[in-house]
Order: structure tokens, then sequence, then C-alpha cells
């Protein structure tokens, strides 16, 4: 429970902004509700005991390139949603596709389903009981094994890089 006491700090502070009141009793108050919040739910952040963000140098480099392609890929899709949303008649065929995936940890899997969420026209919905497939729903889901080249090639590279 003792090492809980640094994270339910950093929520005290947290709740002294957000309740606008800086004092100690507001401090105390968020601290408590912190370490109330963390416990019954620690189980779900394990982090993973091989992942050291600075241990290799090279894994910097590779942090700061997937925030790159990611940066390059959320605006190329808010170009081609923009461009589907103008045209006079929408003529898409949204969709759920299965996109097999490599990223084998917890924290890789977790990156590529939210680097699909955060690019626009595409929301990862599901992950297969193996942990190999994503379900994700697309607006455009004419081309899925275009579509699952693209992810594979131009996003899920990065974050097995940066990630495992």
């Amino acid at each position: 429970m003792i090492r809980y006491i640094p994270l339910a700090a950093i929520f005290g502070i947290i709740w002294c902004f957000v309740h606008g009141t800086f004092s100690l009793v507001s401090f105390i108050f968020g601290l408590l509700i912190g370490l109330l919040a963390i416990r019954p739910f620690r189980f779900l952040y394990r982090p993973e005991m091989n992942f050291r963000l600075f241990s290799p140098p090279n894994r910097i480099v590779s942090i700061i390139r997937y925030f790159m392609v990611l940066i390059k890929e959320i605006i190329k899709a808010n170009i081609a949603v923009a461009k589907i949303v103008t045209k006079p008649k929408i003529n898409i065929s949204p969709g759920i596709i299965a996109v097999p995936i490599r990223c084998k940890t917890d924290l890789s899997i977790t990156g590529i389903a939210n680097t699909i969420t955060l690019t626009p026209g595409t929301i990862t919905v599901d992950i297969s009981d193996d942990h190999s497939t994503l379900y994700v729903h697309c607006i455009d889901a004419s081309d899925p094994a275009a579509i699952c080249a693209s992810i594979r090639d131009d996003l899920e590279k990065y974050v097995l890089e940066a990630f495992e």
C-alpha cells in the first residue's frame, strides 16, 4: 500500500487543481480519494517489466519517430475524411474489418489500438481473445486488404520499434 502513496499524492495535487482550493485539507482529501481509486484497480495497471523508456538510447529515437509518423498519419487521415465529407454525394462503404497484429505486449497492443483510434475515419472496436487481431471500424472499408497493409506497414512497424 505504501508504494501507492506517491501516485495518490499526484491525485491529491490534481484534486486541488480541480477543486480550486490549495489547502492541506483539500490535498489530504484528494490523496484519500486517490488511494481509494488506485487500490481496487491496481491489477489493471501493471507496467511491462521489460519496458524501460530510457534504457537503450535508440528507444528515445524510436518513440520520437513513432510520434512523427502518428502526426503525419493523422494529417493524412484528416485530409481523406475531409475529401469524403465535402463531396456532394458521399460514396463510402463503412464496415468493421479484422486486422491481424504482430504486437505481443499489452503496452504495444494498447499503443497500436490507440494509434488507430486517433486517426480520423477509423476506430478500434475490439480485440480478439488471443490478442492477435484488432477489429477496426473504418469509414470506408471498400478495400480491407489495403487498410490492413496500411496499418501494418505505416503504423504498427513504428509501434513495435518504440514499445517492444
